[in-house]
């Protein structure tokens, strides 16, 4: 119960990683509000919670947009009466006008882009810090990055470009916060295996030839270290960002390119 007696708002907690990391914060003592722009997926996620014995606020709200992101901090000071840790986890997903090409982008699609999803970033921690800041509170705010800001993806310069500023934001709050005792740090998943996707539901672990750990990720692997940077555990770590990744950015080249000369506990032989 590393969480407990804590309020933690997860925003874009409706599934996936946002999912995985409310309900281990919840398992681990955590009052959760649960944050995404459907309804029926907030009051799904917040009553597993409650079935689990765990502690729930659903608050569904779209967080790019500043009024409704300040609706959600103060339902959720309505309810617990302060804020210990915030995970910046929504996000407004590419569409056409800032996806694909460079040569075939749009300005008014990047425009919106980082407008909403910068927005959100800095709304939320902006209202996070202030609760904190006049509370006295030694809070944890942790954002949900990716490696793409550090080793791109081809066709997603937006995405790559807008994470890579929420590194930047990451490390430029947390010295800003640092003598409130507000730690801020980010976690940069590899390939995440969620709802949406088929291969979530197959049999535990599904392949992957380009993950030197030979597997996807999914939300639990994430979760765990969100829960780490929550807790009194990581009570020196601020403005750092932690690849979980299985391996993947640590390798020189794409371990599907070196299968023929693989060297496993299969064909090793003995030593």
């Amino acid at each position: 119960m590393q969480l407990s007696g804590k309020v933690a708002i997860v925003t874009g907690s409706g599934q996936g990683i946002g999912k995985g990391i409310a309900l281990r914060f919840a398992r681990e003592g955590a009052s959760v509000v649960i944050n995404a722009r459907h309804p029926e997926t907030v009051a799904a996620v917040a009553e597993e919670i409650r079935r689990a014995g765990g502690t729930a606020l659903e608050v569904p709200a779209d967080v790019t947009v500043e009024a409704e992101a300040a609706a959600l901090f103060e339902r959720t000071l309505d309810a617990f009466g302060k804020v210990d840790i915030l995970v910046n986890n929504a996000q407004t997903g590419l569409n056409r006008g800032e996806s694909g090409p460079f040569l075939k982008m749009q300005a008014d699609g990047w425009n919106a882009y980082m407008h909403a999803n910068l927005g959100a970033l800095f709304y939320c921690t902006h209202r996070a810090a202030l609760i904190m800041a006049r509370q006295g509170i030694r809070g944890s705010i942790i954002n949900i990055s990716t490696n793409g800001a550090v080793r791109a993806h081809r066709y997603s310069i937006a995405y790559d470009s807008m994470k890579g500023a929420m590194d930047s934001f990451t490390r430029a709050v947390a010295v800003d916060l640092g003598p409130w005792g507000i730690r801020v740090n980010a976690l940069r998943p590899g390939p995440i295996l969620i709802e949406r996707q088929p291969e979530f539901f197959a049999p535990r672990p599904h392949p992957r030839t380009d993950v030197p750990l030979g597997r996807a990720g999914y939300p639990e692997d994430i979760a765990w270290a969100a829960l780490f940077l929550a807790s009194d555990e990581a009570g020196f770590v601020t403005g750092q960002a932690f690849e979980i990744d299985g391996g993947l950015l640590a390798q020189g080249r794409n371990p599907s390119a070196e299968l023929k000369d693989l060297i496993t506990p299969e064909n090793i032989g003995e030593f």
